[in-house]
Formats: C-alpha cells, sequence, structure tokens
C-alpha cells in the first residue's frame, strides 16, 4: 500500500514552509481588498495605562448602615432657617433654594 504523507506530497521540491507562506501572503492580500485598505507595514504598540489590581475596593455600606450612622450624630441648629438637624448655615438646602431662585432671576434681567 502507498500512502501519501504530508511531507511526500510536495513533490516538486516545495517545502511545507513554503506552501503556509504563500497561504499567508495570500491571505493577507484578501483581507486587504476586503477591508480595501493596505495594512501597515510597521505596527505601533503603545504600553497600557497603568491600573492599579491589588487589593480589594472599598466596601459600599448599606441604606440601614447610613442612617444608623446620621442618627448616631448629634443634630444642630441651623442659623439660617432656625431648623433642627444634620445641616448648618454652610449646608442649608432652604436657603441654597433661594439663592437658586435669585440667580435665575438675575441671569434672566
Amino acid at each position: 500500500m502507498d500512502y501519501e504523507t504530508p511531507s511526500t506530497s510536495h513533490v516538486d521540491n516545495q517545502s511545507p514552509v513554503d506552501d503556509i507562506v504563500e497561504n499567508t501572503a495570500q491571505k493577507k492580500k484578501l483581507m486587504e481588498e476586503f477591508y480595501g485598505v493596505e495594512a501597515p507595514q510597521e505596527v505601533d504598540v503603545q504600553p497600557p495605562e497603568v491600573v492599579s489590581t491589588k487589593g480589594c475596593g472599598s466596601r459600599l455600606p448599606s441604606r440601614v448602615k447610613k442612617t444608623l450612622k446620621l442618627k448616631s450624630k448629634p443634630l444642630r441648629q441651623c442659623k439660617k432657617c432656625q431648623e433642627w438637624g444634620h445641616h448648618d448655615s454652610r449646608n442649608c438646602d432652604k436657603f441654597k433654594e433661594k439663592e437658586k431662585l435669585r440667580s435665575k432671576r438675575n441671569s434672566d434681567v
């Protein structure tokens, strides 16, 4: 029985490596025709941006824990609105709303 092996299939002095190179060149030409753009001869690869992968991320507390922490804080009296709560004159919501209305009025004029 005469079996043909891959090494004996190339009878006309062509090695399998040459066949692969031709196939690669043909594939490259086919891809260039398909995309309509020539492949660059030199590919410029940039290193990736630095990412910290060590350690674990910070844990996000649940809503329950947030409310318990807020309730444990002492109440303060806001000097702008005279209410007792978890804000002071620097971050009074009522005062901020009034300021927004004032700024809108001034920008409209």
